[in-house]
């Protein structure tokens, strides 16, 4: 009887990190357009302001088909997932999104300008 407890314990504990804690999405993303690139894969891209900055971010649709599942202008919570500097003059960035549903989504910074 104790073992088995444990195992309902375990699977408690476990269950609770497959969430994504939103505390860790402290950036605010300002999305102002996002466009569809045709591609076999099919992906967009978003034209967006961070902290001021803006950017051009690649990445995926929630769906593998053409011209399915394009975000929607407006704000969202993200994080930097990626941020390396090979050197003092380039960077390798990426933005994970969360969004309401609490689903993630990765975009790689693709353009950037102040």
């Amino acid at each position: 009887m104790f073992f088995g407890l444990v195992l309902v314990n375990c699977h408690s504990v476990l269950g609770a990190d497959n969430k994504n804690d939103p505390a860790q999405y402290i950036l605010t993303i300002h999305v102002s357009t996002s466009e569809y690139v045709p591609t076999v894969l099919g992906y967009q891209n978003l034209t967006v302001t961070i902290s001021g900055k803006h950017f051009r971010l690649e990445g995926g649709t929630s769906y593998k088909g053409h011209f399915e599942g394009l975000l929607n202008p407006g704000d969202y919570h993200a994080r930097l997932s990626k941020d390396e500097h090979r050197t003092s003059y380039e960077s390798d960035q990426e933005f994970e999104f969360l969004f309401p549903d609490g689903s993630t989504r990765r975009f790689r910074v693709v353009s950037q300008s102040e």
